[in-house]
């Protein structure tokens, strides 16, 4: 199940740093301040990842070098018994006099499939282009690498071109998320108490009594 892969994976880096620059990088800053910016993050693991995440970004955003470029506050798209699904793209801008919207894919081994995309499309449908967003235009932006050891490429998408689902195509692809949240959430619980106790007969040491020897015969 790919959420108990990327649960056991433990990342050891955060890709935040990189998406923090991609503001000042709309706003016409260049790339070798923004990995200046990244070369003196105290955590070194994320110095990497995060050079390679603005070097691909770099070139679409020289491209707009808007005046403002605002980011987005996060919403939840509810999917049942408490369990919610963050939606929050990267920003919106002005251009043409239109608002545009910035969804960075930034995965670099990954991305979501044609049906996936209608999906995800969909629920940002419903959460964020709504008031003052309802007419504005989307650009997904793809920053995943296409190519092992290639490096990562930029491919972007509009967002009529994302497609979308049914009402009824979204719930049912809704409710089979939430039943793998379910059992995901239940495994991990159940390795978490697992791990618990091992610890705690580990800590505990050796018994204070031997036990009882068995009698002879």
């Amino acid at each position: 199940m790919e959420m108990e892969k990327l649960d056991i994976a433990q990342i050891p880096f955060s890709l935040d740093p990189g998406r923090k620059l991609f503001k000042p990088l709309m706003e016409g800053q260049t790339l070798d301040w923004a990995l200046r910016q990244i070369e003196a993050d105290k955590h070194k693991k994320n110095v990497a990842p995060n050079k390679g995440l603005v070097t691909a970004f770099a070139p679409y955003a020289a491209e707009k070098k808007v005046p403002w470029f605002r980011e987005c506050e996060r919403y939840l798209f509810p999917i049942g018994s408490g369990v919610s699904i963050p939606v929050r793209p990267s920003g919106f801008w002005v251009e043409d006099g239109r608002l545009r919207v910035l969804w960075a894919q930034c995965w670099k081994g990954r991305t979501l499939d044609p049906a996936q995309r209608a999906i995800f499309n969909t629920i940002l449908r419903q959460t964020f282009f709504v008031g003052d967003f309802k007419d504005a235009t989307l650009e997904w932006v793809d920053l995943r690498e296409k190519m092992p050891r290639a490096g990562r490429e930029v491919d972007v998408i509009k967002g009529d071109e994302l497609g979308t689902v049914s009402a009824k195509e979204l719930e049912e692809a809704l409710s089979v998320l939430l039943a793998a949240f379910e059992l995901h959430s239940e495994r991990k619980a159940a390795r978490k108490a697992t791990g618990k106790a091992e610890r705690t007969s580990r800590d505990r040491g050796a018994d204070l009594f031997d036990p009882p020897s068995a009698p002879d015969k």
